[in-house]
């Protein structure tokens, strides 16, 4: 059965009249009763959302608690990438706290039956072209559960108040479903308030951030990266699980990178064009290198 605490934000949503809010928790009510073996109350739970009362499908997608639906369309980008973490290059210090929150989420009962929750809430900081992007969608890539990126121009509203909702609708996503939702470069948002030559509005917008973040129950996890971390909010980091260093990579670490790189696709490269991907000043400057001259043989044949 669902626990106490699904049925009661339900009711609280009821009572605050947030449909939307409501329509997400009857989702995940009947897709625990699935989880536990209870497929044809799951399916009947799932059909009386329906306006036909029949099947158990639903083809609509969460609409912003403004109601709308277009929003949370344009606001959720879908990454495709297949890249797991063994595609990326990171510091074994990185790699070990990861392999936890991966671990932690697979047994995410068993730490909630021990009145625990799993670390769902991370910030990755560190210079440009280092992974960080990267990483977080191979996290979904890992659990198995789909990654949006959070496009920034569809949540910030021209109108007071209005950013805010939007950013309620993606967290209220996250609670509904498990995901990776990835806030990249989230300093867009939440950087340091009280800047005279800024308007309010931006600084409401960190405040509802940071609010979001205290108190959302994800079920998959929250992803922020940023270049810029001395221009964060310093009360944002404490509303995040882990705070993970993404350090600009090592000449050990770009070789290794540019050699798999090209065994990947059967790519030789001359002393000039490896000596400059080596000496990159990040992973992604290194890749660019190498598949410009990846292009450039295909071409050479031609």
């Amino acid at each position: 059965m669902p626990k106490v605490k699904t049925y009661a934000k339900l009711f609280r949503a009821i009572a605050d009249r947030d449909w939307d809010r409501a329509m997400q928790l009857a989702h995940t009510v009947a897709s625990e009763e699935e989880r536990v073996g209870h497929r044809a109350a799951a399916q009947a739970l799932r059909g009386s959302l329906n306006p036909n009362g029949k099947t158990g499908s639903h083809s609509g997608f969460v609409r912003g608690v403004d109601g709308n639906a277009n929003v949370m369309t344009a606001a959720l980008h879908p990454a495709r990438t297949t890249a797991r973490l063994n595609d990326v290059v990171l510091h074994e210090s990185a790699r070990r706290v990861l392999d936890e929150v991966i671990l932690e989420w697979r047994r995410r009962d068993m730490l909630e039956a021990a009145g625990l929750q799993h670390r769902g809430k991370l910030l990755f900081h560190g210079p440009p072209g280092c992974g960080k992007s990267l990483t977080a969608s191979a996290l979904g890539t890992e659990l198995g559960i789909p990654t949006y990126v959070v496009r920034f121009d569809a949540v910030i509203g021209a109108f007071l108040g209005q950013t805010a909702l939007h950013l309620r609708a993606l967290f209220r996503h996250a609670e509904a479903r498990p995901c990776v939702l990835v806030f990249d470069e989230i300093d867009a948002l939440g950087k340091q308030r009280g800047n005279p030559l800024d308007v309010g509005e931006l600084d409401r917008i960190v405040i509802a951030l940071m609010q979001e973040l205290e108190h959302c129950e994800v079920q998959g996890l929250v992803v922020a990266t940023t270049n810029l971390a001395t221009n964060l909010d310093a009360a944002l980091w404490r509303r995040f699980d882990l705070a993970i260093d993404f350090p600009a990579p090592t000449r050990a670490q770009l070789v290794a990178y540019v050699r798999k790189l090209c065994q990947a696709r059967g790519l030789s490269l001359g002393k000039g064009i490896r000596a400059k991907a080596v000496a990159s000043a990040s992973f992604a400057a290194a890749e660019a290198l190498v598949l410009s001259e990846a292009r450039r043989q295909v071409l050479d044949e031609v």
